[in-house]
């Protein structure tokens, strides 16, 4: 398995697709910051928007373009200022995929606006990493995608889920389940179409972009229960150690022992949910000789030991 799956398996990520916007100019929506652990996205499928978020200048956007809010900053999506705005309905309040539209969409021979709205929720502690590996802003370019990219076949597969091309076609039979699978394909295409357009900034996820470096992160995923001296993984990259050292601290953010124990706890966090294995067994699989270091390791990582966390787990499911 290659690093970028491996990473998007041990950091679960909860992706929904809850809204439609299709709006006739002028229209201006704003929204209020979310709580740590939910990322808002807006995916253009047409037209034109533009994107203020306090403390940095407005972004253009184009029909293609997919933007994510990695850490629920407050934004507003807009066309015109909200006193030039027209007013926003909801087509059906109930539908699993609601649409909003306005007072001049489609009527007046207005420029059309279409887009996508949802959220990612970064709900498990292992997820953090991830999270926090992304700039506050992470933005896709559509037009600098290839031709038969797969956010672009992606995009064309939600409008139609979504209700068609005008968007006031009825979902059809499984189109809730499916608009689910999709939006959870959204987040692992997205995310590599940003690191393909240079995205990342110092963090896991530039580790993955760097020439070298990354095989140092493939070791660790792929062994994790190893001990992994700087030496080994400077080897590992053909550099040198203090080479080695210098550049992985500058491109990743952090020590290679440091983004070593991260990896490691958010191992253990899914075999902690996916079975039945021991926490001393689990503790051995990631490099621990001692339980009661591996215990104490975990609890640090998470807030919660070993046993408390795989019985919130489960008391979870069973909700």
């Amino acid at each position: 398995m290659d690093v970028l799956s491996r990473l998007l398996s041990l950091h679960p990520v909860r992706a929904a697709l809850d809204i439609r916007c299709r709006f006739g100019e002028p229209w201006n929506l704003r929204h209020q910051a979310l709580a740590s652990g939910v990322a808002p996205y807006h995916f253009i499928l047409e037209g034109r928007a533009r994107l203020e978020l306090e403390g940095r200048p407005p972004l253009e956007l184009q029909a293609g373009d997919l933007v994510l809010f990695a850490h629920g900053a407050a934004h507003a999506i807009y066309t015109a200022p909200p006193g030039a705005a027209s007013a926003v309905r909801v087509v059906d309040p109930a539908a699993p995929v609601r649409l909003h539209v306005n007072g001049d969409a489609g009527g007046s021979g207005q420029p059309l606006s279409d887009f996508l709205c949802g959220q990612f929720h970064f709900e498990s502690p292992q997820s953090n990493a991830l999270m926090q590996a992304m700039p506050e802003v992470v933005l896709v370019r559509g037009a600098d995608l290839a031709e038969g990219h797969g956010l672009r076949m992606l995009a064309t597969l939600l409008r139609d889920e979504c209700g068609g091309i005008d968007g006031s076609g009825a979902l059809r039979e499984g189109a809730q389940a499916i608009v689910a699978g999709l939006a959870s394909a959204l987040f692992g295409l997205a995310l590599r179409a940003w690191l393909e357009q240079g995205g990342p900034q110092p963090g896991l996820l530039a580790l993955l972009g760097h020439l070298r470096l990354h095989k140092a992160v493939q070791a660790m995923l792929d062994a994790p229960q190893q001990e992994w001296s700087l030496e080994r993984l400077a080897g590992v990259c053909h550099m040198s150690r203090a080479t080695f050292a210098r550049q992985f601290r500058a491109a990743g953010g952090a020590t290679p022992g440091q983004v070593l124990q991260q990896l490691r706890m958010a191992h253990a966090a899914r075999l902690l949910g996916s079975g039945t294995m021991g926490t001393a067994e689990i503790g051995e699989a990631v490099g621990y000789r001692s339980e009661a270091a591996f215990n104490r390791a975990f609890k640090q990582y998470s807030g919660a030991g070993p046993g408390s966390y795989r019985r919130r787990l489960r008391s979870g499911e069973a909700a």
